[in-house]
């Protein structure tokens, strides 16, 4: 069969699937019967009896099938992807443990954050097809298993459970279009200090991707109980990811997570992460001018005197620089990266910065 008819062939089986279930009651069958047969559309390749996790290994095997002598160019082929990805994401929700709809909403989320970061066309699709596709491997998992909150498995089942990240890499080996989503998947549960599963790698050296999906995941999880096994509210949800920022979760990811839960627009998300980073380069400089403060012989003054930023200069001998009540810088002298900053601090805030300088010194 040549590849277009190959292409033919796996659109109209999905499309047969569509037609013939229109007319069926879905009262009728279990409901996740009704749904392998919308996705699959071949009663006689699979059968209502068999169990989800053979449903899906032989779906993920005629898809490779059917595509394996495509150009990856070809713009068909990514049409096959897309449908292919929300069909296994819809038979994967069949499984008894696994909630309708919770794949769904972490790829909305994801792409929410991913669009704050400069990356390309590409790597946001793998976050949406890893956001898809993050329960994939829990369908070799019994229905107890996921249904029992994490924080009381024992330890052993709790990696048995944490293994489902490793399990969805394995199904979808040799498809290299997946490649990137694949990694994104098996990523999910490391922790930024390191001390997550399966390879505890640390802050940014765990995928961009990874490190989104594991926030909002996350925070689905202690919204509905499953990881506690008790139903949060989404500010208690919210404040478990960030009492954990640094230790399992990436701390600006976190932050970013909690403006889109606001409803920002994307200027509005942008904007926001500009301001967290010149924040933390403040809040940097000025730690240090306390420890070199330290370590040094204690500045002395006869006078400190407050002045306008215009009146600022090269060489001046700074007591303090605020914006409101959060410290820019201590116990320095300023050159030309403190100028530029306190400026675009000073527009991005909106307000004038309170500046105190020595006079005189001895």
């Amino acid at each position: 069969m040549n590849s277009a008819k190959q292409v033919n062939s796996i659109r109209n089986r999905h499309n047969m699937g569509m037609k013939s279930s229109v007319n069926r009651k879905s009262a009728e069958l279990p409901r996740w019967s009704v749904v392998t047969r919308n996705t699959f559309g071949d009663n006689n390749l699979l059968n209502e009896f068999m169990k989800i996790e053979e449903k899906v290994k032989q779906y993920i095997e005629e898809f490779k099938h059917a595509t394996e002598h495509l150009d990856p160019a070809d713009e068909r082929l990514k049409k096959l992807d897309i449908d292919f990805v929300r069909k296994l994401s819809r038979i994967i929700e069949t499984h008894p443990g696994i909630k309708d709809g919770q794949s769904k909403y972490i790829a909305e989320k994801a792409l929410l954050i991913a669009a704050v970061y400069d990356i390309s066309a590409e790597q946001k699709v793998d976050i949406l097809y890893a956001g898809l596709l993050i329960q994939l491997g829990k369908i070799s998992l019994p229905e107890k298993l996921l249904t029992t909150p994490f924080y009381s498995l024992s330890m052993v089942d709790k990696y048995r459970f944490l293994g489902h990240a490793v399990d969805g890499e394995v199904l979808l080996h040799g498809l290299t279009q997946f490649k990137g989503a694949v990694t994104l998947i098996r990523h999910q549960y490391e922790h930024y200090n390191g001390q997550g599963f399966p390879d505890g790698l640390v802050e940014h050296n765990i995928p961009l991707g990874s490190r989104i999906l594991s926030v909002v995941s996350d925070y689905i999880a202690y919204l509905e109980g499953s990881m506690t096994g008790k139903v949060m509210f989404a500010d208690a949800a919210l404040s478990q990811l960030i009492i954990q920022k640094e230790s399992h979760y990436d701390p600006e990811i976190v932050d970013i997570f909690m403006h889109v839960l606001r409803g920002e627009t994307l200027e509005e998300l942008k904007e926001t992460i500009a301001q967290a980073k010149l924040l933390a380069v403040a809040t940097e400089r000025w730690r240090k001018g306390l420890v070199l403060n330290a370590r040094n012989k204690p500045l002395r003054t006869t006078t400190i005197v407050e002045i306008a930023l215009s009146q600022l200069r090269l060489g001046m001998k700074v007591d303090s620089i605020y914006f409101g009540s959060e410290p820019y810088i201590r116990n320095c002298i300023v050159d030309q990266s403190i100028i530029d900053n306190v400026t675009l601090l000073t527009k991005r805030y909106g307000k004038n910065p309170i500046i105190k300088i020595f006079l005189s010194m001895k």
